[in-house]
């Protein structure tokens, strides 16, 4: 029994279904036309039992929590992010070309409880700082338990954030691969505690991360001591970001040399975008289309699919949710 899980049911999928009456009928007709959309035609599973039946080959799951954030002292914010995807997905059209029945909207990880505990909290705060780390490592619990359930029934896990510190308990349930991340930072700060930025250290040290690479590293960022592992550790290796330079294909291609693209996971942090509502957003970065380009490319090169994809840190409150929404269900409906 999932006891943390919430599975979305067909009507709350259907909820989200945009209400558009004929011009000439305002009585709160349903819809303009008898166009099906993907919240009709996703797959949906109540249970884990219906999901080993579902023909679907990507699960979609959200954890809707920033707690990990905060306690990297970052900007509140991407709890929101699974709403506003949730809104633009599920309201994209089903047809030939464009087909629905590849995905799974399986629900999210319930973290309201800790949400609302840890609301007051503030991060300056040495004392409620632990106490924010603390929520991060049960949230890593429940995290890991449904993503290890899906890899266990052959599928793919499509995982929208939430925090970056969620990659650890994704890692875990996966229990050693490699991984790609398209992000401005290493999130590779020391392994004291948990927060959105040391995921991938806990992650490593505990042998759940075997190879690292990043694509579109901001330099400006990295200390002399990050300078230094990224030098001295051969697990780790990355791109950096370049204004004027936009070879995406030899940038994968380093990647793809560096990792087992057999048994890798895609790591997509909506920091690396300029100008995306995000936990720390920037105005230096890729465009929208040089990412989805990237993950494009990744996808066409590697030796199979990833593991899974790992989208995070998107924030509406900081920009338009509908703008948050398309893009997250934009990198979503690129899969093949």
């Amino acid at each position: 029994m999932m006891t943390h899980f919430h599975f979305l049911t067909r009507e709350e999928l259907l909820s989200y279904n945009s209400k558009r009456a004929s011009i000439n009928d305002f009585t709160g007709v349903e819809l303009e036309d008898d166009s099906t959309t993907f919240a009709q035609a996703v797959d949906c599973c109540t249970s884990l039992a219906e999901l080993k039946q579902s023909p679907s080959d990507y699960v979609i799951i959200g954890i809707p929590e920033d707690i990990g954030v905060r306690a990297n002292l970052g900007r509140a914010g991407a709890a929101q992010a699974w709403d506003a995807f949730l809104s633009s997905f599920l309201n994209l059209q089903h047809h030939s070309d464009n087909d629905a029945n590849r995905f799974c909207v399986l629900g999210h990880v319930i973290l309201n409880d800790l949400m609302d505990e840890c609301q007051s909290l503030n991060a300056n705060n040495h004392k409620e700082r632990i106490q924010l780390s603390e929520a991060v490592q049960i949230i890593d619990q429940r995290v890991s338990t449904i993503v290890k359930e899906i890899k266990g029934l052959g599928k793919l896990p499509v995982v929208i954030g939430g925090g970056h510190n969620n990659c650890y308990p994704i890692l875990k349930a996966f229990n050693g691969i490699d991984v790609i991340n398209i992000d401005a930072h290493t999130d590779l700060r020391v392994a004291n505690g948990r927060h959105s930025g040391n995921g991938f250290s806990h992650a490593l040290e505990h042998g759940y991360l075997r190879n690292y690479f990043m694509i579109g590293l901001q330099e400006n960022y990295l200390s002399k001591s990050m300078r230094e592992i990224l030098h001295d550790d051969l697990r780790l290796s990355y791109t950096a970001y370049q204004y004027d330079y936009t070879n995406i294909a030899e940038d994968v291609q380093l990647a793809i040399d560096h990792i087992d693209s057999t048994n890798y996971g895609l790591e997509i942090d909506m920091d690396v975008v300029a100008n995306f509502p995000s936990s720390a957003q920037s105005p230096i970065g890729f465009s929208i289309e040089r990412l989805r380009k990237t993950v494009k490319e990744i996808l066409e090169v590697s030796d199979e699919m990833p593991r899974y994809i790992h989208i995070c840190e998107a924030a509406p409150i900081y920009g338009y949710p509908n703008q948050v929404g398309k893009a997250l269900a934009n990198f979503v409906n690129d899969l093949p």
